[in-house]
C-alpha cells in the first residue's frame, strides 16, 4: 500500500469568500438590529377607537401644528373621509407608551377612491401604471406617514441643546436614539404585511423626490409614475407592487420584518372586509 504524506490527508481550513464573510456580517447586524428595536418599539395595526384616536391626534401634532399642512381644529384630530376606508400602521415606544409614528393606507372599493386620484391626478403621466388600470380592491394609497418630534433630528437637538416637550433627551438611551432611524422602516414594513393580509397588490405614495431616493437605500424601489408638482412641497407620485417590495427587502431587514410579522395581524373583520371604519368618523 502506497504512503501518502500527512499533509494530503490532513482535513482541510474551511475557506470563507470575502462575499461569504459579509453575508455572515450583514446577517448579525440584522439579527442585532432586530434585537434592539424588539426592546423599545413594537409595531401593530389600530384596532379600536382609542387607538385610531392616537394616530389623528399624532398627525394633528405634525400635520396641523407643526408643519401647518391642514388647518387645526377643536378637537386635535386630523382626519378626512378617506379615514373611513383605510388601515393604521403605528409604531409605539415601549418604554413611554408613546406612538412614536404612524401611517394610513388608504384601501378603496368599487365606489371609493384614493386622494391622490381626487387631489393630484394629474400627477400620474405613466399610463401603464396608473391606478385605474387596477381593480379597486387590489390598489392602496400610502399616507399621512408622521413621526412623534420627540423621534426625529435627534443629533439636531442634541446639538442646539433643545428638550423637547414629554419625555426629554436625558431618558432616551444611546441605544434608544440610534433605533430611531428604523421607525419609518418599520411603518412600511408593517404595510406591506397588511397588503399582503389583504389582498392588495399596488401601493401609490406621493412624496418628496428626495424621501424616495432616502427609500430607495433602504430597499424601497418604487417606480416614479409623474412630474413634479407642488403640494405641500415639491412631491412626485410613485408606484410600488407588494411583490417587488418584498424582492428588493435587504438582508438586514428581514429579520426585523418576521418580527414585525408577529404583532401585525389584522382582525378576521378588517380581513373580510377590506375596511376599516372608525365610530370617531361619524361627526365628519
Amino acid at each position: 500500500m502506497s504512503y501518502q504524506q500527512p499533509s494530503a490527508i490532513a482535513p482541510r481550513k474551511l475557506q470563507l469568500s470575502a462575499s461569504s464573510v459579509k453575508q455572515l456580517a450583514v446577517q448579525h447586524q440584522a439579527d442585532e438590529l432586530a434585537q434592539r428595536y424588539q426592546r423599545y418599539f413594537q409595531a401593530s395595526i389600530a384596532s379600536n377607537d382609542e387607538e385610531v384616536a392616537k394616530i389623528y391626534q399624532l398627525r394633528h401634532r405634525v400635520y396641523c401644528e407643526e408643519f401647518q399642512f391642514e388647518p387645526s381644529n377643536q378637537l386635535q384630530m386630523e382626519r378626512d373621509v378617506y379615514d373611513s376606508y383605510s388601515h393604521y400602521c403605528r409604531v409605539q415606544h415601549l418604554n413611554s407608551g408613546l406612538d412614536a409614528g404612524c401611517l394610513r393606507m388608504v384601501s378603496p372599493n368599487q365606489q371609493q377612491s384614493i386622494p391622490l386620484l381626487d387631489s393630484c391626478k394629474s400627477a400620474i403621466s405613466h399610463q401603464e401604471l396608473h391606478p385605474e388600470n387596477f381593480a379597486k380592491e387590489s390598489i392602496c394609497e400610502v399616507s399621512r406617514v408622521a413621526l412623534d418630534t420627540q423621534f426625529r433630528r435627534r443629533k439636531i437637538d442634541r446639538r442646539n441643546g433643545a428638550n423637547p416637550a414629554g419625555a426629554g433627551l436625558n431618558e432616551f438611551s444611546q441605544k434608544e436614539l440610534r433605533t430611531f432611524p428604523y421607525i419609518t422602516m418599520s411603518l412600511y414594513l408593517a404595510a406591506s404585511i397588511v397588503a399582503e393580509q389583504c389582498g392588495i397588490k399596488h401601493a401609490y405614495v406621493m412624496v418628496e423626490p428626495k424621501l424616495a431616493r432616502s427609500l430607495s437605500m433602504f430597499g424601497i424601489k418604487m417606480t416614479r409614475i409623474g412630474p413634479n408638482i407642488d403640494y405641500h412641497g415639491i412631491r412626485a407620485a410613485y408606484h410600488i407592487t407588494l411583490e417587488r417590495f418584498q424582492e428588493h427587502l435587504p438582508l438586514l431587514y428581514q429579520p426585523l420584518f418576521e418580527l414585525i410579522k408577529q404583532t401585525v395581524k389584522p382582525s378576521p373583520a378588517l380581513l373580510a372586509s377590506n375596511n376599516q371604519v372608525s365610530s370617531l368618523l361619524t361627526d365628519i
